[in-house]
C-alpha cells in the first residue's frame, strides 16, 4: 500500500484493514492459525475501527508547543532523524519507507528530547505502510506490575477482540509481528531488571522483533545480544527542516538565517525539543539563548510572560501572579512530581500536585485553579491530552524546573536531598537528568555535597594514603562477586547465555555519571573482558580459556549456581580467580578508577583547598 499522504482516522483504519488481510493472506506454518485468528479480528470493521481510535491515533498524534491548542499528526512535524548503529560508522535515516529488522532485539538509544519516542512513532507508520509485520505500539511506564505479554493482551481484549489461550503467544512467534516497546528508562528501577528479562524471553523464547528506546546508561544498553543505535545530534541541515516543518507559511525567515549564520548556535541546538523551544520562543526573545542551560532557563517565564515583540501583545493571565512567582511554584511543583515518579495527570492530581506547590511557595490555596489555568494556556508546558489527561511538554523540562527547585532549597534543606541521593545514587538514576543541569546550575553544592562526598564515603579520597590498594581491592571484589555470567552448556561446548555488566548500579555506573553524563561507558578492561569470553580472544590480562566441565565444577561451589539445565551460573569473581585472570583484571580496573578520582575528584578537591586559602578572611568584627 503506497504511503498515505494526509493521516486521518479514516485513511489510518483503512490502512490497518488493508495490511491485516495482506499479512493473513501470507504463508502461515502449521498450528499458527490461533495467532492468524487474531488478525482476522482485527481486519473486522468494528475492532479495526476501535483500534485506530483507541491505540493508533493516539501514538501518531501528539500536541506540541507550537500546536498546543489542537493535535497535529506524526508527518506533520516529523522531519527525518540520523541513526547510527553503535560501534559502527555508517547512518540510517528514519524517513519515509524506512524500517528496522533485525534478528535481534534492537534498542535505540537517545538523550532527553532527542527523538526517541518520536522516532519509534515514525517506525511504527512505516511499518503500518510495508505490509510485512503488525506492528504494537506499547508505553512501557504504564505496564506498572504487569508484564508486557499480559498488557498486550488486556490491550486487545479491551477493543473486544475475543482470545483463546496461547492465541497472542503463537501470534509472536508467527514472525509476523513487531513489538515496539517505549520508554525503557522511564520506567522505576526496581522494576527494570525483570522488565529486561520479559524483553529478551520475547526473543529467546518467540522469536518476536522487538524494538525498545531507551535513554544511555539504562541496563538494557549494556544487555548482551542486542543491537544499539545512537540518535545523531542534528546536523545545520536537520534544524533548517524542522524549523520548515513548523513554519509552513514561511514567515520566519529570519530565524533561519540566524541559525545558518550562527555556529555557536547550531552547536547548542543539538536535539528537536531545542529547536521547537526556540521556534515558539523567537518571538519574545530579546537575546538568543547561548546553550542548553540557558533554553531551558528562558523558557518558562518567556512562555509565562509571552510579550510579542512583534505584535506587541500580551497574553491575558488568570491568576495575576508574578511570573517569578509563577516560576517558583512550576519548579515546586515539577521537583514533588519527579520525585514521586509521575509524568502524567489527571485533573484531580494536576490540582493537588499544584496545592502543594502553592503552599510550598507561600501562596494562596485559593489561585490553584487559576495557576493551574496559567500553566495549561498560556506557557502550554503542561498539556491536555485527552479526557481527563495532562502532561508535561517533555521530561527535560520537569527535571529543569525539579533541578530549579533543588538549587533554590536553603542549604540545611538542599543537604538533606544530597545526603539523600548518595543513599541511592548507585541502583537509583530517575535523578540523572536533574544531576546534569545541577551540575552547571548549582555548581559548588553538586561538588560539595555530593560529588566530594560520595568519593569520601566510598573512601576514594584515601589513595594517597598506605590504605590505597586495600580500598579499591574492596571496591572490585564486591563488584566483581554482584555480577553473574551464565553459560549455556550443551554437548562438552558452551556459549554465553547472559553476562551482567560490571558498570551498571554500582559505583563504577555513577563515576561513568560524574565524568560522562551518563552511566553506560564501557570500560577498557570490561571490553576486554567482553572480547575474552564471547569471542574467546587472548587480551592483555592473559586469562585461561576454561572447558565446559571446570565451568560447571566452579558453578557448583559458586553462591550463584545454575540449574540443572545445561546452564553453568558463577560470578564474575569466581570466574577470573578460577581462569588465573583475577589479579591482571584488577589490576586494569584500579588504574581505571584511580583515573576518575583524577579527572573528577582532585580537580575538586583542589579547587576547595585553593578558594578556602583565598577566603581564609580574620572577621574581626
Amino acid at each position: 500500500m503506497e504511503p498515505i499522504t494526509a493521516l486521518t482516522s479514516a485513511a489510518l483504519k483503512q490502512a490497518i484493514t488493508h495490511l491485516t488481510k495482506k499479512l493473513i493472506d501470507k504463508a502461515w506454518d502449521i498450528g499458527e492459525n490461533q495467532g492468524k485468528n487474531i488478525l482476522g479480528q482485527l481486519s473486522e470493521d468494528y475492532p479495526a475501527t476501535i483500534y485506530t481510535e483507541r491505540y493508533v491515533n493516539r501514538f501518531l498524534k501528539m500536541r506540541t508547543l507550537h500546536s498546543a491548542e489542537s493535535d497535529v499528526y506524526l508527518n506533520e512535524i516529523y522531519s527525518p532523524l540520523r541513526i547510527v548503529k553503535q560501534g559502527g560508522s555508517e547512518e540510517f535515516i528514519v524517513g519515509d519507507t524506512f524500517t528496522l529488522n533485525f534478528n535481534r532485539t534492537v534498542n535505540i538509544i537517545g538523550i532527553a528530547g532527542q527523538g526517541k519516542s518520536t522516532i519509534l512513532r515514525q517506525l511504527f507508520l512505516q511499518e503500518i505502510y510495508k505490509t510485512e509485520r503488525f506492528p504494537f505500539f506499547i508505553e512501557l511506564r504504564k505496564i506498572e506490575e504487569s508484564s508486557i505479554l499480559d498488557y498486550l493482551k488486556q490491550q486487545l481484549e479491551d477493543i473486544g477482540l475475543s482470545l483463546i489461550e496461547g492465541d497472542v503467544e503463537i501470534l509472536l512467534q508467527s514472525r509476523k509481528v513487531v513489538l515496539m516497546l517505549d520508554g525503557f528508562d522511564e520506567v522505576t528501577s526496581s522494576r527494570r531488571h525483570r522488565l529486561l528479562n520479559e524483553i529478551n524471553q520475547l526473543k529467546t523464547r518467540y522469536n518476536c522483533s522487538v524494538i525498545v528506546t531507551s535513554r544511555p546508561g539504562t541496563e538494557i544498553c549494556t544487555e548482551i545480544d542486542i543491537i544499539n543505535f545512537k540518535v545523531k545530534t542534528l546536523n545545520c541541515n536537520e534544524i533548517i527542516s524542522i524549523i520548515s516543518k513548523l513554519d509552513r507559511n514561511a514567515v520566519n525567515e529570519e530565524l533561519k538565517d540566524l541559525i545558518i549564520n550562527n555556529v555557536q548556535l547550531q552547536g547548542t541546538l543539538v536535539s528537536p525539543i531545542l529547536v521547537n523551544l526556540l521556534y515558539v520562543c523567537y518571538p519574545y526573545l530579546d537575546i538568543v539563548p547561548k546553550n542548553v542551560i540557558d533554553f531551558y532557563d528562558k523558557l518558562f517565564i518567556t512562555l509565562f510572560s509571552r510579550h510579542d515583540k512583534i505584535k506587541n501583545f500580551n497574553r491575558e493571565r488568570s491568576s495575576q501572579v508574578s511570573s517569578i512567582e509563577a516560576g517558583n511554584i512550576f519548579n515546586a511543583f515539577c521537583f514533588d512530581s519527579l520525585n514521586k515518579n509521575v509524568m502524567e495527570f489527571t485533573e484531580e492530581s494536576l490540582y493537588k500536585f499544584l496545592n502543594s506547590a502553592l503552599k510550598l511557595n507561600g501562596t494562596s490555596l485559593e489561585l490553584t485553579e487559576k495557576v493551574q489555568n496559567d500553566l495549561i494556556d498560556i506557557t502550554c508546558l503542561i498539556q491536555k491530552d485527552g479526557f481527563d489527561k495532562y502532561l508535561f511538554l517533555h521530561k527535560s523540562i520537569q527535571e529543569f524546573h525539579a533541578a530549579k527547585f533543588i538549587a533554590s532549597l536553603p542549604h540545611v534543606h538542599k543537604e538533606k536531598f544530597y545526603l539523600k541521593l548518595l543513599e541511592v545514587i548507585d541502583e537509583e538514576d530517575k535523578f540523572d537528568n536533574v544531576l546534569q543541569f545541577l551540575k552547571e546550575i548549582d555548581t559548588n553544592d553538586y561538588n560539595a555535597l555530593l560529588v566530594l562526598k560520595y568519593f569520601q564515603n566510598k573512601k576514594l579520597n584515601r589513595l594517597n594514603t598506605e590504605s590505597k590498594d586495600t580500598v579499591l581491592g574492596n571496591i572490585i571484589s564486591e563488584i566483581l562477586k554482584a555480577r553473574v555470567i551464565e553459560f549455556e552448556i550443551k554437548d562438552g561446548e558452551y556459549e554465553i547465555a547472559s553476562l551482567e555488566s560490571i558498570t551498571s548500579n554500582n559505583l563504577l555506573s555513577t563515576l561513568n555519571l560524574f565524568n560522562n553524563s551518563v552511566r553506560g561507558a564501557v570500560l577498557v578492561s570490561e571490553g576486554l573482558l567482553e572480547n575474552h569470553l564471547f569471542k574467546r580472544q587472548k587480551t592483555t590480562f592473559n586469562i585461561n580459556l576454561l572447558t565446559a566441565t571446570e565451568l560447571k565444577q566452579i558453578s557448583r561451589k559458586s553462591k550463584k549456581r545454575g540449574d540443572s539445565s545445561g546452564i553453568a551460573k558463577l560470578s564474575v569473581f569466581d570466574y577470573l580467580k578460577s581462569s588465573k585472570g583475577y589479579d591482571s583484571f584488577e589490576k586494569a580496573l584500579k588504574n581505571e578508577i584511580i583515573t576518575f578520582v583524577t579527572d573528577i575528584y582532585s580537580p575538586i578537591e583542589e579547587k576547595n583547598r585553593m578558594v578556602a586559602r583565598v577566603l581564609d578572611i580574620d572577621f574581626n568584627i
